[in-house]
Parts: C-alpha cells; structure tokens; sequence
C-alpha cells in the first residue's frame, strides 16, 4: 500500500503558522499595554515626586506653585493620553485574540481532518494486510504437494528376480 499522504497538509502547516503568527502579534499588544501601564506610573510618579518636593518647602515662592500647576496640567494630559492609548490597545487586544481563536480553530479542523483521513488509511492498511495474510494462509494450507515430496511417497514397483 502506498505511504499515507494528507492532501491539505501544506495548508494545515499554513494555517498553523498563521495561528503562531497571531499569536506573536498578540504577546507584542500586550507588551505594549504594559508599557503604557508603567509609563503611566513614571509620569505618576514623577508628579507625586514634584508636589511633595514644592510642597514640602519651609518656603513657597508664588512662581514655584504657578509651575507646579502648569506641571500638574501637562501630566494630567499626559496620563489622559496614555489612558486613551490603553483603550485603544486594549480593543487591539480583543480584536486580536479574536483573530488568534479564529486561525487555531481553523488550524485545529485541518489537524482533526489529518487525524481522520489517518485513521481511515490505517483502517485500510490493516485491512489490506490482513487480506495479503489470509491470502499467503491459505495459499500454504491449499498448495497441491511438490513433486519430490510425492515421488519419494511413490511405491516404486520391484522386480522380479
């Protein structure tokens, strides 16, 4: 029997390269989420610095707390336009996930069509290997007997002396 050969397996293999591919894509989006995270905590951070440090003064000079609010102002749009930077990874996210459900359920169909066209070869093979034993059986059992097993069975006629 020939070799077992699954006609789709160049697309099952595109197809699961296609599923790792979104799935790149998605780790990159949530590394990417991540850092907006953590620079929003810096720019945080460094506000909370600034005040504490102005704010701690024995002395306050009125120039000293107009830069601080004009600082305080540019943080808050900073960290408003981190935060709308989120979002919009975040339903990059959810896109993507989606993207990478849709390519493994579609690598998975490939894979489960692999698997049954190999179980019916399989099924075939053996049945194809069981015929060629019952075969060779009985060709053994039925085979008439060779000519030097029945010409030393034959009698040879004596002669008379």
């Amino acid at each position: 029997m020939k070799r077992f050969q699954f006609p789709l397996d160049r697309v099952r293999r595109w197809r699961s390269e296609q599923a790792s591919v979104e799935e790149l894509k998605l780790g990159q989006l949530r590394d990417r989420l991540v850092a907006l995270g953590e620079a929003k905590q810096r720019v945080e951070l460094a506000r909370a610095r600034s005040e504490q440090e102005v704010l701690g003064q024995p002395l306050i000079e009125a120039s000293e707390l107009q830069s601080l609010e004009a600082y305080r102002l540019h943080t808050r749009t900073q960290i408003r336009d981190i935060e709308i930077q989120q979002r919009q990874c975040e339903e990059q996210v959810m896109e993507q996930r989606q993207r990478l459900i849709d390519a493994r359920q579609k690598a998975e169909l490939l894979e489960r069509l692999k698997q049954k066209a190999l179980g019916e070869w399989l099924a075939a093979n053996n049945r194809e290997e069981e015929a060629l034993a019952t075969e060779l059986f009985l060709a053994k059992r039925v085979r008439p007997p060779s000519r030097r097993a029945s010409s030393e069975n034959r009698q040879i006629p004596k002669r008379s002396e």
